[in-house]
């Protein structure tokens, strides 16, 4: 038997949201404010560049003089420029904060954290590589593909996890 959704327990649950969400953001501004560009966004131009080269593309990254962005080349031509908010860093954030708001058993919890954060990395990783081939290949549907497209994709996703975890808390109960 699920609890009822009553005044006091929905004031819980989004209390808990923004108390989470608060310190989650908290917590990377401390790790933006470190260093230029971020560990996150590093990691993000990395591991796009190894997704790159596992396709059979001839890619380099570095760090551009302005310090916040890095750019991806291929074969020395530029493709791709990651920023702090490419990293998807505040994606998870707020997927998170959604998922911790709800009661519900600390390994459900993190089980479902873990999968889900992986999922929107994957994504997120998936998606800067799409957009630099679309850069270099169909200049005219980036715009369209990158504020658009991916943006609906990534945040759909987010939504439809967070569906899925309020029906899985249903069926046990816990919500």
């Amino acid at each position: 038997m699920s609890r009822s959704f009553t005044s006091a327990y929905l004031i819980k649950i989004i209390l808990r949201f923004f108390v989470v969400y608060a310190l989650l953001f908290a917590a990377y501004r401390l790790v933006i404010l470190r260093s230029r560009p971020d560990f996150f966004t590093l990691q993000t131009a990395r591991q796009t560049d190894l997704l790159y080269r596992a396709t059979g593309h001839q890619t380099t990254w570095k760090v551009l003089p302005d310090g916040a962005r890095v750019g991806i080349f291929d074969n020395g031509r530029w493709i791709l420029n990651i920023i702090e908010g490419c990293n998807s860093v505040s994606i998870l954030i707020l997927f998170l904060a959604f998922v911790w708001a709800f009661p519900a058993p600390w390994k459900e919890r993190l089980w479902f954290s873990g999968a889900g954060s992986a999922l929107i990395w994957i994504t997120n990783l998936l998606r800067l590589w799409v957009l630099g081939l679309v850069y270099a290949y169909r200049y005219s549907w980036f715009d369209p593909m990158h504020r658009v497209f991916f943006p609906a994709a990534i945040y759909g996703m987010v939504v439809l996890l967070w569906i899925i975890w309020v029906r899985r808390m249903m069926r046990r109960g816990v919500v």
